[in-house]
């Protein structure tokens, strides 16, 4: 089968989105299917802070023609101008030949600042109608399978949660070392790192580490110094084995995240895998993560926050018996049953003849290609 994966990042960005263009690809390259890569980095764009706009309305005419080759394109979204101009235009006009279309819809655009926050909602429902132009539709989580359910038919709609490489972050529950919890995203304003931060702020007993970059990383370490904490450590962006090394030395994994934007939380399954009890703000997809297995408080709580990693902090037994039954779920994770969840969905989509590949001389404006796994 011959796939064009459409997606807002890859690598080599660091980030949960492009963690999943990464182990969807390698793992259906390993299946024997062909897949490329288009991503936001592929379409020239511009920035305003959160607000992201690409050219997509601009380059589709010169990249339709190239979209007949392949049997199936996945899209991921939504993301203004790019994944709603592709539902709209993408493959209108290529007739009944044209590839199957599979969205995967990860969360509703949510954002705060005025003016845009009146755009949020309109915007929103825009989305979920759009998305039942695709053939299928694939979300992460059961709170946004319901979601959905208003606009896409159950027959078209699946759940196919994200993964972890279990043993790759495997560690022992019981851990040695002073009380530490850690931070693990990009350092965006949606993330919510400055509520983690206010809570810690008073525990001078509990050791923060961050890792992860972004724009707002020095304001992040200013605001650090203000609070008084001496024992946070910003580790910038790591190397995958160093990552994994602080994660499996950290007790607990906290993503203070503020709105909807953070969808399902990669770095809450790679926590518990690494033997630290999850801990977040309580949103739709989220709260599916962490299930019984950790802590949610209510977004942008400092107090509440602060009161469930005392908690942890004292009551050892709690913390290790959590930290054992989250590391045992993160086991039902593994990417391979990712992968087999959108095989299965493509294959089902499939039924005509696989596609000739073509020599065109136009090709995308880059493809992004990673090793086969071996």
């Amino acid at each position: 089968m011959k796939i064009l994966l459409v997606i807002s990042e890859a690598p080599p960005v660091k980030s949960g989105i492009a963690r999943v263009a990464d182990k969807l690809s390698r793992g259906l390259r390993a299946q024997g299917h062909h897949v490329d890569i288009l991503s936001l980095q592929d379409v020239p764009r511009v920035e305003w802070g959160e607000i992201r706009l690409s050219s997509m309305p601009l380059k589709l005419p010169h990249l339709k023609e190239r979209f007949r080759e392949y049997d199936l394109i996945h899209l991921h979204g939504p993301v203004p101008t790019f994944s709603d101009v592709f539902l709209l235009w993408g493959l209108r006009g290529l007739g009944p030949a044209r590839p199957r279309l599979v969205y995967t819809y990860h969360a509703p655009i949510d954002l705060r600042s005025f003016p845009l926050l009146f755009l949020t909602w309109p915007y929103n429902k825009l989305q979920e109608w759009l998305a039942r132009l695709a053939d299928h539709v694939v979300v992460t989580t059961p709170a946004y399978r319901q979601r959905l359910s208003r606009y896409v038919p159950p027959q078209k709609l699946s759940v196919i949660p994200w993964g972890v490489d279990f043993e790759r972050f495997v560690a022992p529950v019981e851990k040695d070392g002073p009380f530490t919890v850690v931070f693990l995203g990009q350092l965006r304003p949606y993330k919510g790192l400055p509520v983690l931060l206010e809570a810690c702020a008073g525990l001078p007993d509990v050791r923060l580490w961050v890792i992860g970059n972004g724009h707002g990383a020095e304001a992040y370490r200013r605001r650090a110094d203000e609070l008084g904490l001496e024992n946070v450590t910003f580790w910038g962006s790591l190397p995958d084995e160093a990552m994994i090394h602080r994660l499996q030395e950290a007790h607990v994994l906290v993503l203070p995240s503020l709105t909807r934007s953070e969808a399902f939380g990669i770095a809450l399954l790679e926590g518990m895998a690494a033997g630290c009890v999850p801990v977040a703000s309580h949103l739709p997809g989220v709260a599916d993560v962490v299930g019984n297995e950790g802590f949610t408080f209510p977004a942008g709580d400092v107090q509440a926050l602060r009161e469930v990693l005392t908690r942890l902090r004292d009551d050892v037994p709690l913390r290790v018996h959590l930290a054992s039954l989250a590391q045992a779920k993160a086991r039902l994770y593994p990417w391979e049953r990712a992968v087999f969840g959108y095989e299965r969905v493509f294959s089902r989509l499939v039924t005509r003849p696989l596609a000739v590949p073509s020599v065109i001389p136009v090709e995308l404006p880059r493809r992004v290609e990673l090793p086969e796994i071996v």
